[in-house]
């Protein structure tokens, strides 16, 4: 049995460290040339989408203490089968995010040219391996440490943009008109996905029927106020924000002077780190899952027995992550992780409509019926008009790949005995 260690300020810190990653250090100039000064409203528009998504996944958290979050939920209301799609799609965004922002973290600590480069992204994937086989306290303890490093650089950037911030720079309409606002929105699905990975360690969580709902919808309310604070002040503060460039928030603090240039750069390391450290924690509890469900080998879902994890489903999904890491680059990691997202999103709240004519039990209940529900699905699919032909093509190719393993999976395991 899993140890119920987590407490409601671990999880929150899981959910705001999963959605304060790369994009907010990485996104601003996206988002300005399409939008220009009105950019900040895109996370306001976002953030509406998802806020039904996100009261869907705290209504089904608060009737399910066990780990696996959506691929619990859809094989609940849909059957093994469409559950199997949901959890692999979050398998999938899962370990390719932590291979992808592990590549990243290396990248921004200056290694990106060096001859080392892979070598030392496939280390530092088997040290954050390493740190959760030991135990889900410590990596969570990782992953609070890096949620405050973070947030203290954004605050730091925050703070020095607002002595440089100009009210002509405010100044402007979208030029591109309606669809650059729905590309803006778009582009803020990326920055603000991450909260759908806090009841994935339900299991390991004291009180999780209250503890996994308010820290679901919690860390997208704070992240989301978070991101709309930070692109309005580098509006108002860095004339060049739609200059296209890899590191616009650092570029940005940059010019407020070297000190403060350096801070934000190392915010950003500890960032995408953080995210990183994550990503560990979260994404071998999805392969567990699995394997309770039958969908992947058994063997998967062991429960050490001095630690108290699934160290089978850590090293495999660590092992498969160095790999990815070793060969693959950022952009091609994580080019289809908005359609893998929606899948989860569109699917769970779906679920609860079903889940509730079934008669399952919540502690915590979503308002006005079915209004929420329908809102969130039609507005996750919605994102879709957004997503372009390769991401669409990658997100078929990785979902049948799945499939063909839980077919041999469920082919090869053993039937039970005949009673002649």
């Amino acid at each position: 049995m899993l140890a119920r260690r987590l407490t409601l300020l671990d999880v929150l810190a899981i959910g705001v460290n999963a959605i304060v990653g790369s994009g907010v250090f990485s996104m601003p100039d996206d988002m300005a040339r399409s939008m220009g000064a009105w950019s900040p409203l895109a996370y306001v528009g976002c953030a509406l989408v998802l806020i039904p998504v996100s009261l869907c996944f705290a209504e089904l958290a608060s009737s399910h203490n066990q780990t696996g979050g959506p691929y619990l939920y859809a094989r609940a209301a849909f059957g093994r089968n469409i559950g199997f799609v949901v959890g692999w799609a979050c398998f999938l965004n899962a370990f390719l995010s932590f291979a992808a922002n592990v590549t990243q973290f290396v990248a921004l600590a200056g290694l990106a040219n060096h001859a080392l480069y892979r070598v030392v992204v496939v280390a530092v994937i088997l040290l954050l391996g390493a740190i959760n086989y030991v135990g889900v306290k410590p990596g969570a303890a990782v992953v609070n440490l890096m949620t405050v490093g973070k947030l203290s650089a954004i605050a730091l950037f925050v703070v020095a943009a607002v002595s440089h911030f100009d009210t002509n720079n405010l100044k402007g309409h979208v030029e591109l008109g309606v669809a650059g606002t729905a590309n803006g929105i778009y582009l803020a699905l990326f920055p603000l996905q991450g909260f759908e990975v806090v009841p994935v360690p339900a299991g390991e969580t004291k009180n999780p029927e209250r503890a996994i709902p308010l820290a679901t919808v919690g860390s997208l309310l704070f992240a989301s106020l978070l991101f709309v604070v930070v692109q309005g002040v580098m509006v108002g503060a860095y004339a060049k924000i739609s200059a296209e460039s890899d590191t616009p928030l650092v570029d940005a603090a940059r010019s407020f002077g070297p000190l403060i240039g350096g801070l934000v750069l190392l915010g950003s390391i500890v960032s995408v780190g953080g995210f990183s450290a994550g990503s560990a924690l979260g994404s071998p509890r999805y392969a567990q899952a699995l394997a309770e469900g039958g969908d992947l080998p058994k063997v998967l879902q062991a429960v050490h027995p001095r630690f108290g994890t699934p160290h089978l489903a850590i090293a495999g999904t660590t092992l498969l992550t160095a790999v990815l890491g070793a060969f693959f680059t950022y952009r091609e990691l994580v080019g289809f992780s908005n359609v893998t997202v929606v899948v989860q999103y569109a699917l769970t709240c779906l679920a609860v409509p079903i889940l509730r004519k079934a008669g399952t039990q919540s502690r915590f209940r979503v308002p006005f019926g079915l209004l929420i529900p329908v809102l969130g699905t039609v507005g996750s699919l919605t994102f879709l008009l957004g997503s372009n032909k390769s991401e669409l093509v990658w997100a078929a190719v990785g979902v049948g790949a799945g499939v063909i393993i839980t077919a041999l999976v469920r082919l090869l395991a053993p039937r039970p005995a005949s009673r002649g």
